[in-house]
């Protein structure tokens, strides 16, 4: 798990056009970082911009609620890559009335973190993209990505691409899986031989890690008009995970 400390500030605020543009800070482990929200509530689209920082890639994310997709444009590698959108995140009026909240008030400290592995499944049909995906990938090499589940009690990441080789384990004491699927399939085989499955290590490796920042903001009951903002969700993303 990745460890983090955020102070989270906005530093500047404004509308251009029809498309609600937010800037503000994060101080992650120590490292000051200017993360970038776009939305466009007619177009139905949202955008973040997050650089490079500490052992996190840069990062640029759109999410087009009209097609029901997620794109996420890499620049270190650059390629991009599409999946399904997620039905968690806030639609763009939510997201607008989200960081339009958080601009006026302070802001919380309480994080949220979580870890969501993608692996690549092919390359995306161009044809049946919508121009707003093509436009923002560019000239850029487009895959499907799905998710994969991580399990956060026994996984250890390891990063594929990157200086030096990682020291090869005994097969009874490494097991290359992500998902609690295969975290059960593994120990069903070693309950037959008698063997604890709690001194196995799950690994995982990972071509990409890009995270982001939202704000949360709700009522705070149903007579309540006013909203309040009290949670930060921090989303790490493996991309590249191997089974």
């Amino acid at each position: 798990m990745v460890s983090l400390i955020v102070l989270l500030s906005f530093y500047g605020f404004q509308v251009d056009g029809k498309v609600d543009r937010y800037a503000f800070n994060i101080v992650e482990n120590g490292t000051s970082v200017n993360e970038q929200i776009e939305v466009d509530v007619e177009k139905q689209t949202e955008v973040i911009r997050v650089p490079q920082h500490n052992d996190v890639d840069a990062v640029e994310i759109m999410n087009d609620f009209e097609a029901g997709l997620s794109a996420r444009r890499l620049p270190a590698t650059k390629d991009c890559y599409v999946s399904k959108l997620d039905s968690s995140f806030p639609s763009p009026a939510k997201l607008k009335l989200d960081m339009d909240q958080a601009s006026r008030q302070s802001l919380p400290d309480k994080v949220t973190t979580e870890r969501i592995g993608w692996r690549m499944v092919g390359f995306a049909d161009r044809s049946a993209l919508p121009e707003k995906i093509l436009d923002f990938c560019g000239s850029f090499p487009i895959y499907n990505v799905e998710a994969v589940p991580l399990d956060s009690m026994n996984v250890t990441l390891h990063r594929a691409s990157g200086h030096g080789r990682r020291k090869r384990s005994h097969w009874i004491k490494t097991w290359d899986a992500c998902s609690p699927q295969d975290k059960q399939k593994m120990n069903n085989c070693l309950m037959k031989h008698g063997t604890d499955f709690s001194k196995i290590t799950l690994n995982c490796k990972y071509d990409t890690i890009y995270g982001y920042c939202v704000v949360r903001c709700t009522h705070m009951d149903f007579f309540d008009i006013s909203y309040v903002c009290k949670g930060i969700s921090h989303s790490y993303n493996y991309l590249g995970v191997l089974l």
